[in-house]
């Protein structure tokens, strides 16, 4: 284990008899972790703002530009199942910062990019670093903060999406309206590849080290158990045992959903707004902004909603986190059909504020149903399905949508976007309502079963330590 410092000593235990605070844990891994999560969500701001120059210099096709995010996002959502199943058999610190070493250099060749091929082929390199963000974040949160206190840290680094949203959209903006779009993915890469080095001086916390640690304490044996065990799951065994928790399975499904609206079908909001509205690149990057803005509100105060209610069951959870899936279905829907431009940012923070609100909690439901030993693989499964089949789906679907209404139905540009959008949201957070509802039936049980199983799991290792003996 790393010599002690700043970001590797481990937390002190909270004082008793007072409510648990993220300090009382130690605040240094969540800050590293949260600014390594901003730093990735900015090259895709970038991308977004930029899209409507890339795609007049190099003459492409709506369907085409959208290959684009689907290149990053695809081998983000691919390899994060891989990644998943190392983190959870090897050091997550050095996964995470050997990812963000490599999505920061793919981001510096993206910029250097002479053609369509090449820049696909570099965006498609950049996923294999961001592949490892989402299965070792989660999962060192996890086993650093206990329950008490899980939700704020989940949601504070999942804020941190929105957040290098704003910056990208604005800072980024800036940039590619001044200089071009290749200084833009340039800026962008650079922190990556700083804050990558910097990171592996986290230190790696024991599988489960939160949710038991003061049993742990007490009892050595307990504590040699949460140590990495002799019998790791393989790639398959993990991914079957996963799949098997009905809650878990629902809200990966969920998650898509939640990904194809607010991260796929949100990469053209600036496309639509100048399309649509006459906004300017900067103007339009300032309305990727506030949508975002309203997604980090959301989020970041999403958390501690989370930790406040978390006495009131994961079901109570659950079934927040379906009421901001109709909220989102509805706000988005209305509107994509607003006839100016204000009154359609105001229905697109109002549904991004709420979603984002509802988020943190059934984040916490995820990491409560999974399993300690394969909790990296589930949060791989987990960002799989928003990565692949959300938010790399939506911008080749709705470009491919809008495409098909430009020359079936004679629509503008501007129009035949604003209706793509309209109905790919309807359509799948319908779906996704339906599928939140599912998972807030069964996530109490599912939870209490996966500690049940946890603590069996010791009671036998323990068994057989003592026949050994």
């Amino acid at each position: 284990m790393a010599a002690s410092s700043p970001a590797t000593t481990s937390p002190a235990d909270p004082p008793t008899g007072t409510r648990p605070r993220l300090r009382d844990f130690g605040l240094a891994p969540l800050v590293i972790l949260f600014i390594l999560n901003a730093v990735d969500e900015l090259d895709r701001a970038v991308l977004a703002v930029a899209m409507e120059d890339i795609r007049r210099d190099f003459d492409l096709a709506d369907w085409a530009v959208g290959l684009l995010p689907l290149a990053v996002v695809f081998i983000t959502g691919v390899i994060s199942l891989p990644a998943g199943n190392w983190a959870d058999r090897w050091r997550r610190v050095s996964i995470l910062s050997g990812g963000a070493v490599i999505w920061g250099g793919a981001g510096l060749l993206a910029a250097a990019s002479q053609n369509f091929v090449q820049l696909f082929l570099t965006r498609a390199l950049l996923g294999f670093g961001q592949g490892t963000i989402v299965p070792t974040h989660a999962s060192l949160l996890s086993d650093y903060y206990p329950v008490s206190v899980r939700g704020r840290a989940l949601g504070y680094h999942r804020s941190a999406n929105p957040l290098g949203q704003v910056l990208g959209a604005i800072i980024g903006g800036a940039i590619v309206a001044a200089v071009g779009w290749r200084w833009g993915f340039a800026a962008a890469a650079l922190p990556g590849l700083l804050l990558g080095i910097y990171a592996l001086r986290l230190r790696e916390p024991r599988r489960g080290e939160a949710d038991l640690v003061a049993a742990a304490k007490q009892d050595p044996l307990f504590a040699a158990f949460l140590q990495d065990p002799p019998d790791k799951l393989g790639f398959r065994q993990s991914l079957g045992k996963i799949f098997r928790i009905r809650s878990l399975r629902l809200l990966i499904f969920t998650n898509a959903a939640f990904g194809f609206s607010l991260f796929g079908v949100t990469f053209w909001i600036p496309a639509l707004f100048e399309r649509e509205f006459g906004f300017s690149t900067t103007a339009a990057g300032g309305a990727l902004a506030a949508l975002a803005l309203a997604a980090f509100v959301g989020t970041w105060y999403g958390g501690p909603f989370a930790d406040r209610n978390v006495a009131r069951g994961f079901r109570y959870l659950g079934r927040v986190g379906v009421v901001a899936t109709i909220i989102l279905t509805i706000t988005w829907s209305v509107a994509f059909l607003m006839p100016n431009a204000a009154l359609c940012l105001l229905f697109l923070c109002l549904g991004a504020l709420v979603a984002s609100l509802g988020t943190p909690g059934l984040i916490s439901i995820v990491a409560a149903v999974s399993p300690p030993r394969i909790r990296s693989q589930a949060f791989s499964a987990f960002g799989l399905a928003l990565a692949v089949f959300g938010a790399a789906a939506a911008p080749l679907i709705v470009g491919a949508i809008s495409e098909l209404l430009q020359a079936s139905a004679g629509m503008a540009e501007g129009e035949a976007l604003r209706w793509a959008m309209l109905s790919a949201t309807t359509a799948v957070m319908a779906l996704g309502t339906w599928l939140a509802y599912q998972a807030s039936r069964t996530c109490a049980e599912d939870a209490q079963r996966t500690m049940a199983d946890f603590l069996a799991d010791y009671q036998r290792r323990a068994a057989e330590a003592a026949g050994r003996a």
